[in-house]
């Protein structure tokens, strides 16, 4: 297993706080690559970015095990022994009723609490829920090992002021 302890929360964390303005539909894709990007980088090249070429998993961490990554701002409910549902878009083509495993392990992040922590692909198939086309899921909390809490994210600038400078620049 790759050692937590030796990733920089506050660099990831203070990514995920300064790219917080980039969330209408046209950037979060943008946003979420560049939360993934810095998540790699700060791992200790204990994960290597795979989200831009890869589909259904956005790390191989050292070992060779795939990983995906998902965060919202309530991920970890006080009052219920879940997650939140998390959509799981990273199955395309797929038939109904049939999931195919893209991930050994799912990195959450909770990017209000300020805490991460990861479940395997068996704890998320478990409680998978096929909609038409969305597939959602969640995490017991049962299932969840907890790596990181409390975190207080590095102060960094703010990416849609910096974005929005750049493009006007550009055009």
């Amino acid at each position: 297993m790759i050692n937590f302890e030796k990733f920089n929360w506050q660099e990831i964390f203070g990514t995920i706080v300064a790219t917080d303005g980039l969330k209408r539909n046209q950037l979060r894709g943008l946003r979420t690559e560049i939360q993934e990007m810095s998540t790699a980088k700060w791992s200790d090249n204990q994960l290597e970015y795979v989200g831009f070429r890869e589909d259904g998993k956005d790390f191989v961490d050292c070992n060779s095990e795939d990983w995906e990554c998902k965060g919202a701002q309530r991920m970890f409910l006080k009052k219920r022994p879940y997650t939140t549902k998390i959509v799981l878009k990273n199955f395309r083509n797929m038939r109904k009723n049939q999931i195919e495993k893209t991930f050994d392990y799912m990195l959450l992040f909770d990017t209000v609490q300020m805490m991460a922590a990861y479940t395997t692909w068996d704890a998320v198939y478990k409680n998978i829920e096929i909609n038409d086309a969305v597939v959602q899921t969640r995490a017991d909390q049962d299932d969840l090992i907890f790596i990181a809490k409390d975190i207080i994210p590095k102060n960094k600038s703010d990416f849609s002021s910096i974005l929005n400078e750049l493009i006007k620049e550009i055009i």
